[in-house]
């Protein structure tokens, strides 16, 4: 009940505690002065009953309010009523008066209470037929129309750290596309097969302070991400461990060196599977050999190694020729939206060494993992989610050892998409690059 009071009436104010006390001293008057003949005692009924109506209508104020605020022809009858209901009070607990002549007011009393109310009526009527149309006020947070996708990143702030915090077998919360209709749903994607306590639904607070729910997605036993050491028919591999290999890419042209031509592939394959921080070029002693199946192919020249990229950069050696079947992709990026996640057919291709060229499903974008490498985990955010089908509950990755620094496209346009990062134990995770080559002013091929 005071839930229900306080969603009407707003919280307990000065105000409101003054009119509950009022209220109470008005009652407690009325029961006391009904058990006395005092001739006194009509005017203190009739002034208790004032006061616990004057208390009422500071307690409840919503009672004289009407849809534009306080309502005028509210308070008048609100305050007729009362002078009526004092008057026979009066009249029925005293012995001495028995009609309203006896108090100053003769039989055309109701009159005056006709005069009131019509007078009323007419000032409402041509208030509204002389109005002149007010200009529409802004809207505010509660007139804003939410889709499911806007509710789901509203749910993912107010849920995702609470839940990592009560769950340490969760490794990622995301915001996730349902399915081909771009409903949304929070995918939960757990290391292990233990769904105890973890919700099926999360509630979601709004701007305005209404409340709705979201269906949660729990993806069990995706295991730890890890990296992939390794287009077509190239191993790339640093001159320190051959055993190391990784493959390629794309290829890159500098917009500053019209003679520089190089290779995209993964940053780890130049550190042998170690997290080491780094984003620029290279110093002169680091740029050291690349080899593309055991022959000298360039040397490492930039490497971005962070929290949203895994990428290096090789100098190919003027003697590199490319491949009859190299994929060129002309700085043309294919930037993912909800339409991309989990469609009816495969709708991206990995080229990676080995001649493999495997299709896939886009199953989630832009979430973050902890990625282990040989030195330890390392968070990871931005990556893309790909499978070999579009189940997320049975979702299978499309790479292997070896396969890091792949690319990834888009079948249809055959735009880039971004870089193969690793696999976790279900997924492939593919980190986006145009960012990250842009701003060492590098194209594509």
């Amino acid at each position: 009940m005071r839930d229900f009071i306080d969603k009407k009436e707003g919280k307990l104010t000065i105000t409101r505690f003054i009119g509950f006390c009022m209220m109470m001293m008005g009652i407690l008057a009325l029961i006391a002065c009904s058990f006395s003949l005092n001739e006194k005692v009509p005017n203190i009924i009739a002034i208790a009953f004032f006061l616990t109506m004057l208390g009422f209508s500071m307690a409840f104020p919503s009672l004289l309010e009407g849809s534009e605020g306080l309502s005028t022809m509210r308070i008048v009858v609100f305050m007729i009523t009362n002078v009526v209901c004092m008057l026979l009070l009066k009249i029925g607990w005293s012995s001495s008066i028995t009609s309203l002549d006896q108090i100053g007011i003769d039989q055309y009393w109701v009159g005056i209470i006709a005069f009131a109310f019509g007078a009323k009526a007419t000032q409402s009527f041509f208030e509204s037929k002389m109005a002149v149309p007010k200009e529409s006020a802004p809207l505010g947070v509660a007139a804003l129309n939410y889709n499911s996708a806007d509710i789901a990143r509203m749910a993912l702030s107010q849920n995702a750290q609470f839940l990592k915090d009560k769950f340490p077998n969760i490794l990622s919360v995301s915001d996730a596309v349902k399915d081909s209709d771009s409903s949304h749903v929070i995918a939960i994607y757990l290391r292990d097969k233990n769904i105890a306590e973890i919700p099926s639904q999360l509630e979601v607070l709004m701007p305005d302070r209404t409340k709705k729910i979201i269906d949660t997605e729990i993806i069990k036993d995706t295991g730890r991400p890890r990296i992939q050491y390794s287009q077509l028919d190239t191993q790339i591999a640093g001159d320190a461990d051959m055993t190391y290999p990784g493959s390629l890419c794309c290829a890159v042209l500098s917009t500053d060196d019209k003679a520089f031509r190089g290779i995209v592939t993964s940053a780890h394959i130049n550190t042998y599977g170690n997290f080491q921080s780094y984003n620029g070029v290279l110093n002169p002693d680091k740029q050291t050999p690349v080899f593309f199946n055991g022959d000298l192919g360039g040397k490492w020249i930039y490497k971005i190694l962070n929290s949203t990229q895994d990428l290096a950069v090789i100098s190919l050696d003027f003697t590199q020729a490319e491949s009859p079947n190299f994929k060129k992709f002309k700085d043309k990026y294919h930037k993912i939206v909800d339409s991309d996640v989990k469609t009816l057919i495969p709708n991206i291709r990995m080229l990676s060494r080995n001649n493999k060229m495997i299709d896939g499903y886009i199953i989630d974008y832009n979430i973050g993992l902890d990625v282990e490498y040989s030195d330890g985990s390392h968070y990871k955010k931005n990556i893309i989610l790909v499978s070999a089908t579009r189940n997320r509950q049975q979702a299978q990755p499309i790479s292997e050892d070896g396969d890091s620094g792949s690319s990834i496209f888009h079948i249809e346009t055959g735009s880039m998409i971004g870089i193969l990062l690793g696999t976790a134990k279900n997924f492939s995770l593919v980190l986006p690059i145009e960012e990250t080559l842009r701003s060492f002013n590098l194209t594509t091929v």
